[in-house]
C-alpha cells in the first residue's frame, strides 16, 4: 500500500474545509460570509490538528520542541481546570439558551449550537484535567 504524499493530505484538508465553509456561507437565503470563514477555519483546524495526532500516532519519534510544548510543561494548580469547566459550561448552556430564546437566523442557529457543543465538551474535558 502506498503512502499519500504530505501534499495530497493538505489538499485534501483545504478541500474538506472549503467545502464545509462554503455549505454553511450558501445554505440560507442569504450568503453569510462570515460564518463561512469560521467554520472553514474551525474545520481545518480540527482536521489538522487529528493529522497531527495520527502522524505523532505513527511516529518513533518525540514531539518537536514548540511552544505548545512548552505550554504544556507549565505546572499550575489543578482547581483552575475546574473553574475553566464552570465557566466553559455556562456559556455552553447560554449558547444553547439563545438558540431557544433570540431569533436567530439558520446560519447564526447553526454557529450557536457549535459553539454551545464545543464549550459542553471542552468543559468535560477540563474537568477531567482537573482530576489527573
Amino acid at each position: 500500500m502506498t503512502r499519500l504524499s504530505e501534499t495530497a493530505v493538505s489538499g485534501a484538508i483545504a478541500v474538506a474545509s472549503l467545502v464545509v465553509g462554503l455549505v454553511v456561507a450558501f445554505d440560507g437565503p442569504e450568503v453569510d460570509l462570515a460564518g463561512g470563514a469560521v467554520w472553514t477555519g474551525a474545520t481545518g483546524m480540527v482536521l489538522l490538528h487529528l493529522r497531527g495526532k495520527v502522524r505523532d500516532a505513527r511516529s518513533d519519534e518525540s514531539p518537536e520542541p514548540g511552544p505548545l510544548l512548552r505550554l504544556a510543561e507549565v505546572d499550575y494548580d489543578p482547581r483552575y481546570d475546574r473553574y475553566l469547566g464552570v465557566v466553559l459550561f455556562v456559556l455552553g448552556l447560554a449558547a444553547f439558551a439563545a438558540v431557544v430564546a433570540v431569533d436567530t437566523s439558520d446560519s447564526n442557529t447553526l454557529f450557536l449550537v457549535g459553539v454551545g457543543h464545543f464549550c459542553l465538551i471542552s468543559a468535560l474535558a477540563a474537568v477531567a484535567l482537573s482530576d489527573r
